[in-house]
């Protein structure tokens, strides 16, 4: 068998996710609406699994370095390795950064670095773009283009995977008899969809002019001393760092403990800018005690720190902060703001 492509079908995938999650812990995407969102593997559900279609609700970060994790002690969670399906390119992207963070440098965070050993994923091509979508300006693409293990592209009533692994493959050689082969011509077929799904989001990010990379360098750098601009930008922040918690790459933490003076266990949990006690220290200082400069510290890390330190944009074009936001903060918005040295503050809805 071809190793770097092959075909199954809906069918025989889902046969195979039942027999995997003897082993496995697999999650799907299910549609509730016009929303998709991870949840267990469930033969039962199969009607309302969504591979396709856009991003889901949660982060693949979710899954890998969870919201909250004991770091002392016996752990509760489920010691099963992971196969999380239906991943999109921006998700996967931002495995670029997260491992940067958390595997680079001479010392790894064990707790990450196990989450990723135990995780296979398997990508899915968008189907559709939605109106928050805006991948291309920031370098990516509306299918996964690296970071997984294996990737599904729909074709009629079968899907051409892609082999993005050793991991992915000992699926495929574990389970010859749900995959037939494919040659690389053929899987070609692939293409059309793709294409016509990329303009789509390039149709979103003409009709909003929204910046691409290109001309975002130094574009924070140039504003980061315009106060009032910023203040502009934060005017309807809440402070309740939706923005941070849905972002695939934001990737700050805290440790804390909890119990009493004689036992307490020590935790790791989600951090976020926004928050006001974000830079506190001990005795109440506070270097970021406004909440435009912790705006402008988010946009400053996502478009002037990780460019420079890792050529890396670190905004993925998933839009998941636009929907979350209760302040109607718009990022594409203010990208604008920063290209142009000025803002036209849009009408809040």
């Amino acid at each position: 068998m071809d190793k770097k492509f092959c075909t199954i079908t809906r069918k025989d995938l889902f046969d195979l996710f039942g027999r995997l999650s003897e082993n496995y812990r697999v999650f799907v995407p299910y549609a509730k609406g016009d929303k998709l969102y991870f949840d267990e593997f469930d033969s039962k559900k199969e009607e309302f699994i969504e591979l396709g279609g856009v991003r889901q609700s949660q982060p693949v970060k979710s899954f890998i370095n969870p919201v909250r994790e004991k770091i002392t002690g016996a752990s509760k969670n489920d010691a099963r390795p992971l196969i999380l399906a239906g991943v999109k390119g921006c998700d996967l992207s931002s495995l670029m950064l997260q491992d940067f963070v958390f595997l680079g440098g001479g010392i790894e965070d064990p707790l990450y670095a196990d989450g990723r050993k135990r995780a296979l994923l398997i990508g899915h091509d968008c189907t559709y773009a939605k109106e928050t979508c805006f991948c291309l300006a920031m370098e990516g693409a509306p299918y996964p283009k690296s970071y997984f293990d294996l990737s599904l592209s729909p074709v009629d009533n079968y899907f051409i995977v892609e082999v993005g692994s050793l991991k992915g493959s000992s699926i495929i050689d574990n389970f010859k008899m749900f995959f037939k082969d494919i040659g690389q011509p053929r899987a070609d077929v692939r293409q059309p969809n793709r294409d016509r799904v990329t303009k789509e989001v390039k149709d979103l990010i003409d009709k909003r002019l929204t910046p691409y990379t290109s001309s975002l360098k130094d574009a924070v750098k140039n504003s980061y001393n315009k106060t009032e601009m910023w203040q502009d930008f934060a005017s309807t922040c809440v402070e309740c760092g939706a923005c941070n918690l849905v972002c695939p790459t934001c990737h700050c933490f805290l440790l804390h403990d909890e119990g009493s003076k004689q036992f307490a266990e020590r935790y790791k949990s989600w951090d976020a800018c926004l928050y006001k006690t974000f830079t506190r220290v001990a005795g109440g200082a506070n270097p970021r005690r406004h909440l435009y400069e912790r705006l402008r510290n988010r946009f400053d890390k996502k478009f002037a720190f990780f460019p420079n330190v890792l050529n890396y944009f670190a905004c993925t074009g998933c839009g998941r902060c636009i929907d979350a936001c209760p302040g109607g903060i718009d990022l594409r918005e203010v990208l604008k703001g920063l290209v142009k040295g000025a803002w036209n503050k849009p009408p809040h809805d």
